[in-house]
């Protein structure tokens, strides 16, 4: 009897299992029906229907959708379509260019214009052109590609190195015939640095501009400095700084002292420079002629709302209040380029007002160094000192274009005081520091520079004595 209650027993509990497994398959399948969602919204009402006579409250996280209107969507669109579209590669940063509106309508006739050529952006320069055209795919595909419009600006530019010893005969071959220790001089020579840094600057400016596309450095400008040396004279240990370089004009300097009126185009000019580097203290009253067109600029910078140029005006208006300038049309006096204002070897640098002798040919001029020029160029001189060169001299047309003058600055040997120049001290000075350079020879001609404005204060001191 045991026995058959223990297999009962056993079928009952097997029964169960697969009863209770039955129940579980069938819950796990309503899942898939839609019946489990209804007993959940049973179980869960919906809220009340809203009140239609009041408005329902706003949520205050809800923000109202933006409406996008076709135009918006479409270059969404495109620029999914295009998501690395075309943009100039430079290595410069350019101002922006507001471009006027396109024209309504197409115009009926082409305008005349002028349309420069290449060969425009520089004097002297050789250009070889060649437009290579290259099978592409569509417009719609190439014109978003870097290198389907480009150009490449080649520019091949001999860089020269400084003349020394004999190579100086190169540009004026009567150098060892004026100067009788020329040789001597030559062997106590060395290159300046500042040759090296006027160069650099030529490099630089030519790089920014043709990146840039705009006017270069002429070939003349560029090739106008021979070289540029440092010497101790033999036996004197006189300092010198020598310069070869050819010689184009300045026009520059006013002084209401001794020249009270200039001409109405001049004083009227946004371009001339009425001062100099080499100034002193105003020794009358009497205006500087070039004082009322500054003002009136002034005035006009003003209104233009040109902020620089009025302060340039005011900073002129002062200077010419209460200093004197020289006059490139009457004073024998050269300009050195701002180069030489650069690095520490101020032994050899040139102050406005130290003595020079500027030769040409076998001809001897004295000069001082009264102004600073560019930093890229060298060779230019009073117009007073270039008709005194060379007669056809002008405003427009260089006195020199070879290389053929030497500028020989005497560091250090200004005069202790500022002041118009005493031409019969600058003659004489002159002279003693080309002694101290060995002298000049027999073969060679000084040139004597003379005053020909009075001397401010002249009247009165006669009066009084």
């Amino acid at each position: 009897m045991s026995v058959r209650k223990s297999k009962r027993v056993k079928k009952a509990l097997t029964w169960f299992k697969l009863g209770l497994l039955a129940v579980l398959a069938l819950g796990a399948a309503s899942l898939f029906t839609p019946y489990p969602a209804e007993l959940v919204r049973a179980l869960n009402p919906p809220p009340p229907a809203p009140n239609p006579t009041t408005k329902p409250k706003p949520k205050a996280t809800s923000k109202p959708k933006p409406k996008v209107d076709k135009a918006t969507q479409r270059k969404a669109q495109f620029v999914l379509a295009n998501p690395r579209p075309w943009s100039p590669e430079s290595a410069f940063s350019m101002p922006t260019i507001n471009l006027p509106n396109f024209p309504p309508a197409l115009p009926e006739s082409v305008e005349p214009g002028n349309y420069e050529h290449v060969n425009t952006l520089t004097r002297g320069l050789n250009n070889r052109s060649n437009v290579n055209f290259r099978a592409g795919s569509t417009a719609a595909q190439d014109r978003v590609k870097s290198d389907a419009y480009s150009v490449r600006v080649s520019l091949d530019v001999l860089l020269p190195r400084a003349s020394q010893g004999e190579e100086l005969l190169k540009a004026n071959p009567e150098l060892s015939k004026v100067l009788p220790r020329f040789a001597d001089i030559m062997g106590a020579a060395k290159v300046s640095p500042w040759y090296h840094s006027l160069y650099l600057h030529k490099q630089n400016r030519i790089r920014k501009n043709t990146a840039m596309l705009t006017q270069l450095l002429d070939r003349h400008n560029f090739f106008d400095t021979d070289t540029i040396l440092e010497i101790d004279a033999p036996d004197t240990g006189r300092r010198v700084l020598w310069i070869q370089a050819d010689m184009d004009v300045v026009s520059d300097g006013s002084d209401g002292d001794r020249l009270p009126t200039m001409p109405e185009k001049i004083c009227k000019s946004d371009y001339y420079q009425p001062t100099t580097s080499y100034r002193w203290k105003k020794l009358t009253k009497t205006p500087n002629p070039m004082l009322a067109g500054c003002k009136e600029r002034q005035t006009r910078y003003r209104k233009q709302g040109k902020k620089d140029e009025a302060a340039n005006a005011t900073r002129v208006i002062f200077e010419l209040e209460n200093s004197s300038f020289l006059l490139a049309e009457y004073d024998s006096f050269i300009v050195a380029p701002l180069t030489l204002k650069e690095g520490k070897n101020d032994t050899y640098r040139p102050s406005p007002g130290d003595y020079a002798a500027v030769v040409v040919g076998k001809r001897v001029f004295p000069a001082i160094v009264g102004d600073f020029g560019p930093r890229f160029k060298t060779g230019e001189a009073s117009l007073r000192l270039c008709k005194a060169v060379n007669s056809k001299a002008t405003t427009y047309a260089r006195a020199v274009s070879d290389l053929g003058v030497s500028y020989i600055i005497f560091p250090g040997s200004k005069e202790p005081e500022n002041g118009p120049i005493d031409y019969e001290r600058l003659n004489v000075r002159v002279r003693e520091l080309l002694d101290e350079m060995g002298g000049l020879s027999p073969e060679a001609e000084f040139v004597e520079m003379k005053d020909l404005l009075p001397q401010p204060g002249a009247k009165q001191q006669t009066q009084k004595q």
